[in-house]
């Protein structure tokens, strides 16, 4: 039967594979030990391959795609785990520091069209971008055929915000968004919409991204993102993993921290006006008075002079900091004044205080607390032009906005849709909220690692290895490095010995055992070597197995040198030498699980040289 894998699958998954690296900092709730993350946490490695050029049909301007079922990188059990050990050369251990979630790129440039966030849209159009969209032209007085960029921007220095709304413009009875033509700049780190710029978007302010983010992080296709509390810190006040204070709190006092705990679940942020409507009254600053705590106010010299002309109406003004918002249920007129009768109480008011009339608005819904004021058109002054929210409430998942009819019978037709805020509200998660269900791997190759890395040997190949064990213990390996290319230690050669060639033990040709080598240290006289092969000899060689390499040191019984033992002599291009020993790579080939594998055209690599290596993974 037909399944639906919805983002919050795929940013489950990412969310899992970042978490697995280090569950101490992810788990929640009550902290663990050392040990216990020791135990819980994957070790993960970033491995490097391949230093021989690709066969076949491929060449090293032809690099296989990993993403296609054409040999050999198709999904069969020998290309997905037992070619990469073959031809594995060294590893490095992956910090949960190396890993984050990324969203790509989209920097903020004026004359372009946004979408918006609504939570009735595929959240793919959201976070994609559209071409040959119907949108508003530059002037607003029409359509033109343009692309519609991702609801999410990177400004010019590095903060990252989410459209909230676009200055959509009614044309020919729809709506079409505006084009943005200032950049968002502000950090306003508390709840609900930002003010509208001048362009009429609205940019809710995410995050900024730190230096050391940006060096290890953004690239010309993606930047981070991340969400501080941890996954499963319920609310604020989680004793471990939240944003307030207390054991493993993870409020460290950026702009990012304060947003994530001023969310609001459920809040009604933002207001679309779909259809204006006609007919409305709206009057704006006339006094009104009270002399104590009542349902009722006076409104001085009003505008309509008959009885319950006002009801329905909504009446809102600010007194000692705070804004009051009320439905007029009746009225009365005597000249010169309006007798205006309340849904609730208002304080008593002192001195002078000046309130504006508009339609109610009312705002139906499994949340509560939500409200608004509308606003007249300044071009249609009759007509609904704007909403501004007074209180954004909180818990909707569901709302409806009715505009009601004034006095007995007033103002038709307007139509306003209340957008619902992802879970949390806006900012409370951004890698969920903007798709982070990429995740980048960055590892740094700092010259040679302390010897564990080739400097004088490319490589093609870039992997991922999960928990693999040490070389004949059968326990996890969990050294921050790995030579994993076998070490043949050899004397009496008679020519000098060169990367990226084959040696050859035995009969040349089928019959014989070959390896590649990587590298040689002509001082230490050792050679790394990958693709190891066996041959046909039925005597045992280092392994104990027939047909693996053999050394003098396993098969001559005699305590002299042993070097004119030729079943222990190997030769290459050139000359010939003689093994005296095979150590094996440090992690036991075959064990873990190689989770990622990534063909590339040929690295080199230098003595001198650092490779910042960036894997994009997508869940």
């Amino acid at each position: 039967m037909p399944a639906l894998v919805t983002n919050n699958f795929r940013i489950h998954n990412s969310k899992q594979f970042r978490e697995m690296l280090s569950e101490a900092s992810s788990i929640g709730g009550t902290g663990i030990s050392s040990a216990e993350e020791t135990a819980l946490s994957t070790h993960a490695y970033l491995f490097i391959g391949k230093s021989d050029s690709w066969s076949g049909s491929f060449s090293d301007t032809s690099v296989p795609d990993p993403s296609t079922a054409t040999s050999p990188s198709s999904d069969t059990t020998s290309n997905t785990h037992y070619s990469h050990w073959t031809d594995m050369i060294a590893a490095k251990k992956v910090a949960s520091s190396d890993v984050s979630h990324v969203i790509t790129r989209h920097n903020w440039t004026t004359g372009q069209h946004y979408a918006m966030y609504k939570d009735t849209e595929t959240f793919s159009n959201l976070i994609s971008t559209r071409t040959s969209q119907t949108l508003a032209n530059t002037a607003g007085t029409g359509t033109t055929t343009a692309t519609l960029y991702p609801m999410y921007v990177m400004n010019s220095t590095y903060g990252v915000y989410k459209c909230l709304y676009n200055s959509e413009v009614e044309i020919s009875g729809t709506n079409y968004p505006q084009v943005s033509t200032v950049e968002p700049t502000h950090t306003t780190t508390t709840a609900g919409a930002s003010a509208a710029l001048a362009d009429g978007y609205q940019w809710k302010y995410m995050y900024t991204i730190t230096a050391s983010e940006a060096l290890k992080f953004v690239t010309t296709s993606y930047i981070p993102v991340k969400q501080l509390r941890d996954a499963n810190a319920y609310g604020n006040t989680a004793s471990s993993g939240g944003m307030t204070s207390g054991t493993g709190a993870k409020n460290d006092g950026s702009d990012q921290a304060a947003i994530e705990l001023a969310a609001v679940d459920g809040a009604l942020d933002v207001f679309v006006i779909n259809v204006d409507g006609t007919g409305y009254t709206f009057e704006n600053n006339r006094v009104v008075t009270n002399s104590s705590e009542s349902v009722t106010l006076t409104m001085a010299s009003p505008t309509l002079t008959s009885n319950d002309k006002y009801n329905n109406s909504s009446i809102y003004f600010t007194f000692s900091g705070t804004t009051y918002v009320r439905k007029i249920v009746d009225c009365a007129y005597s000249s010169p004044n309006q007798t205006l009768t309340l849904d609730s109480t208002v304080p008593a008011l002192s001195g002078t205080i000046t309130a504006n009339v508009a339609p109610f608005a009312r705002v139906n819904g499994d949340g509560h607390g939500a409200e608004i004021v509308l606003t007249a058109n300044s071009s249609d002054t009759d007509a609904v032009g704007g909403v501004t929210v007074v209180t954004t409430g909180n818990s909707y998942t569901t709302a409806t906005l009715i505009v009601e009819q004034q006095g007995t019978g007033a103002g038709t037709l307007a139509d306003i849709t209340p957008i619902i805020p992802p879970k949390g509200g806006h900012g409370y998660d951004p890698v969920a909220e903007l798709g982070g269900y990429f995740v980048m791997v960055n590892s740094k190759l700092t010259q040679d690692e302390s010897g564990a890395f080739t400097t004088t040997n490319d490589f093609r190949k870039i992997g991922l290895l999960a928990d693999p064990n040490t070389d004949g213990v059968y326990t996890r390996y969990t050294s921050d490095t790995a030579t994993q290319s076998k070490t043949f230690t050899y004397i009496s050669n008679t020519a000098a010995i060169a990367g990226d060639i084959t040696l050859t033990q035995g009969t040349v040709g089928a019959n014989g055992a070959t390896a590649y080598v990587v590298d040689v240290n002509a001082s230490a006289s050792t050679i790394r070597v990958v693709n190891i092969t066996n041959g046909a000899n039925a005597s045992a060689g280092y392994d104990g197995k027939p047909g693996s390499w053999q050394c003098t040191t396993t098969n001559v019984a005699s305590s002299t040198t042993g070097v004119t033992n030729a079943i222990a002599t190997f030769t290459y291009t050139g000359g010939s030498a003689v093994l005296t020993n095979v150590a094996n790579g440090s992690m036991q080939i075959g064990s873990g699980n190689i989770i990622y594998v990534e063909n590339r055209a040929p690295v080199a690599r230098a003595s001198d040289q650092t490779e910042d290596i960036k894997l994009i993974i997508e869940f």
